[in-house]
């Protein structure tokens, strides 16, 4: 493998024998200078086909919450039998590093359809609650037992990717909720950026869950209230999402998910501000 740049200690940019670019993952392989050849021994696991996105993952989470997330891809794939695209192990990184950033702020949203997933899908189920305590004997962290039903919403998600069946066009819904935002408060979100990734991530489950007549839901209306009246442009903005949400596919949106976008809105609009 051929440097073409440094990530962070562990982590490189590379070229492979073929001259197809890769991200390599080793101890240590961070200190090669780019030009510079690393040992194939030195190198533990490679990804592929990595988007401009997945830079911001590798540069801002560190490498214990990837290292965890790519230990539990492992191990739900050997257990599901399911062959995960290299992908999953950096947006399962990035849902990791948001927990815990939520934990951390007392930031506590309810999972409602915990119950309907545990029915649906054990198998997910099982292999979720083993990755929380996954996550906390390899990071120290632990996470509610209620974040056991997105991670199995995550394996269940993959799973269905894996298989090829039907997935939800959110592309037009995508751009125009984009616009919304840069039509409220006047900038031009850089599409390439880290969060705006995370906010497209979001999204595209919300519109699973309306096609799928699920929402969140849940009675935590003092979190809502303090966080819509703490930030009252991201949950003005949050709105007209739902409104334009709520005319697409005629069903009100949960304030739980008005929640979850005023945080992603928020998270976007102080990066950029």
């Amino acid at each position: 493998m051929k440097v073409i740049r440094n990530i962070n200690n562990n982590i490189a940019h590379c070229t492979d024998s073929k001259g197809r670019e890769v991200i390599a993952f080793g101890k240590g392989i961070g200190f090669y200078k780019a030009g510079e050849e690393i040992p194939l021994s030195k190198i533990n696991r490679t990804f592929y086909n990595i988007k401009d996105t997945d830079y911001g993952i590798l540069r801002d989470i560190p490498t214990i919450i990837i290292n965890t997330a790519i230990y539990i891809i492992d191990y739900v794939s050997d257990e599901l039998s399911i062959d995960f695209p290299s992908s999953s192990a950096l947006t399962l990184a990035d849902h990791l590093q948001f927990a815990i950033e939520r934990k951390d702020k007392n930031i506590y949203l309810e999972q409602p359809l915990l119950q309907d997933i545990q029915q649906l899908y054990p198998d997910e189920m099982r292999v979720a609650m083993k990755s929380l305590q996954i996550i906390k004997d390899m990071t120290g962290e632990k996470l509610p037992r209620m974040e056991a039903g997105t991670l199995a919403m995550h394996f269940i998600s993959d799973r269905i990717n894996t298989k090829e069946e039907t997935r939800i066009d959110t592309v037009k819904i995508t751009d125009h909720c984009t616009k919304i935002i840069e039509d409220e408060f006047g900038i031009q979100i850089d599409r390439d950026s880290f969060n705006y990734s995370r906010f497209i991530s979001h999204l595209d489950y919300l519109v699973r869950r309306l096609s799928g007549d699920e929402q969140i839901e849940s009675e935590n209306r003092n979190l809502f209230n303090e966080i819509t009246n703490g930030y009252p442009d991201s949950h003005r903005c949050a709105l007209r999402i739902a409104d334009y949400l709520k005319e697409k596919y005629r069903k009100d949106i949960s304030e739980e998910e008005i929640l979850y976008l005023v945080i992603h809105i928020n998270r976007m609009i102080s990066r950029i501000e």
